[in-house]
């Protein structure tokens, strides 16, 4: 019965220790791809933008690290937040005059993620990649008919008339409305400049299909919102060309992935912290922000 129990334990340690090791020395094989030769920065953008300080750190460390020759900023994201957006624009803009900065655009780099490229040394994509789709929304859903039902009453007491603006238990005032309208708008006109200026295209022709449209790959190239068509590995041999670092025909850019990917134990602890923020996420907001 002892010997059982002994033989137990060390079958229990080795698949605990097979759980927590194998998976970190996948993870870190996974972190850089190609070894050998100058190296390229590979920062990936995403999912929705709501955050931009993970990636304003990758960005602003490998700019300075000189092991990297250059960076690619991977994106794969439908937009988010306006200001993290513009902040990332703004540190691409700053950086690439240290290092290029060539983006290399996923199945999806739509609004902030488009918003996001815009300042790259160069941007390429591929035929099918959804992007565009410059514009701005809010959202705000009301709920006055429910609490009548219900006899729900909210009390409101506020400082302006427009302190509460979007307050989700009244209808929304005609001057409520001009006001969100004429944010959303500047906010737009933002947009628009940024993709002039990004891609040295009038506003007047911006101004053409900043409507909101989601862009194939195919036709934003022909509108000049993309440089060429390619995947990260093509991005990451122009940003060596743009370093003034010639590859061969057939090497291959030594891609290296910033963010090193996760293990199974790692998931699995994401997953359970993530919990609270799940449930957090179920509430009902009391507004949505302007979003890209």
């Amino acid at each position: 019965m002892k010997e059982y129990r002994i033989w137990l334990a060390k079958i229990v340690t080795i698949i605990v220790l097979c759980m927590i090791v194998v998976p970190l020395v996948a993870g870190g094989l996974m972190a850089g791809t190609a070894p050998g030769g100058p190296k390229v920065a590979v920062i990936e953008l995403a999912g929705v933008i709501e955050d931009s300080s993970d990636v304003l750190k990758e960005l602003y460390h490998a700019a300075r690290d000189k092991d990297y020759k250059a960076i690619v900023l991977r994106v794969d994201s439908p937009g988010g937040a306006v200001a993290p957006s513009e902040e990332i624009y703004n540190a691409v803009r700053k950086l690439k005059a240290d290092k290029p900065i060539v983006v290399s655009m996923g199945s999806l780099a739509a609004s902030g993620g488009l918003y996001s490229s815009l300042a790259a040394s160069k941007i390429f994509c591929m035929p099918g990649t959804q992007t565009g789709s410059i514009g701005v929304v809010m959202q705000i859903p009301n709920f006055t008919t429910i609490a009548k039902t219900v006899g729900v009453e909210m009390i409101t007491v506020k400082s302006g008339a427009l302190k509460d603006a979007g307050n989700q238990f009244r209808p929304m005032t005609d001057e409520e409305r001009k006001f969100l309208e004429d944010t959303a708008a500047k906010v737009h006109e933002q947009f628009i400049k940024a993709v002039a200026d990004g891609r040295k295209i009038p506003e007047s022709a911006v101004k053409k299909f900043a409507d909101g449209r989601v862009i194939l790959g195919s036709e934003a190239k022909t509108l000049g919102l993309v440089d060429d068509f390619g995947d990260v590995y093509d991005a990451g041999r122009e940003a060596l060309k743009l370093a003034k670092v010639e590859l061969k025909p057939d090497e291959v850019p030594n891609l290296v992935f910033t963010k090193s990917k996760k293990g199974f134990l790692s998931k699995a602890l994401d997953a359970t912290t993530s919990i609270p923020s799940m449930v957090n996420a179920m509430r009902v907001p009391t507004i949505k922000y302007l979003a890209f």
